[in-house]
């Protein structure tokens, strides 16, 4: 089943800083349309918003062929109410700056690559084997699954 992944550009503080780490022009967030919204990891933690939550913003979406969804939505609703991964993002940037690799908080946390690559993984996608999902940026996230499209 096609699953879209959105990713959005910077229109926050918080924002500028990882398109800094990133570089420019680069996704700062990422999220994913299942369960009939937008499932994002927020500062409040891992929600749904409504699906016309970024049609005001600069975003890119891609679609992704998911194997299993039911085992997709069943990781979705997992981390639905999980609270926001700020450490992630730390682990996300050392990871390209520095190329350390850390094993991060598993899931008691998540920021929104880490989400979107912990559901994206559960339904059968093979994206960025090898790295732990709180190391996953949203740049790398869309590097990786553009050849999917």
């Amino acid at each position: 089943m096609k699953v879209k992944v959105l990713f959005s550009y910077p229109c926050t503080p918080f924002g500028e800083i990882i398109e800094a780490v990133e570089g420019k022009g680069q996704p700062s967030h990422a999220a994913i349309f299942m369960l009939g919204g937008i499932l994002e990891a927020l500062s409040n933690g891992f929600v749904k918003s409504p699906i016309n939550a970024y049609d005001q913003f600069k975003h890119t979406i891609i679609e992704v062929d998911v194997p299993n969804i039911e085992a997709a939505e069943e990781e979705a609703n997992k981390l639905l109410g999980n609270p926001y991964g700020y450490r992630a993002c730390l682990d996300g940037g050392l990871h390209d700056l520095l190329g350390v690799t850390v094993p991060g908080d598993g899931e008691k946390t998540v920021d929104c690559s880490e989400a979107v690559t912990r559901i994206l993984r559960a339904g059968g996608v093979d994206v960025l084997p090898g790295v732990y999902a709180d190391c996953v940026t949203p740049a790398d996230l869309l590097k990786e699954l553009q050849p999917f499209v």
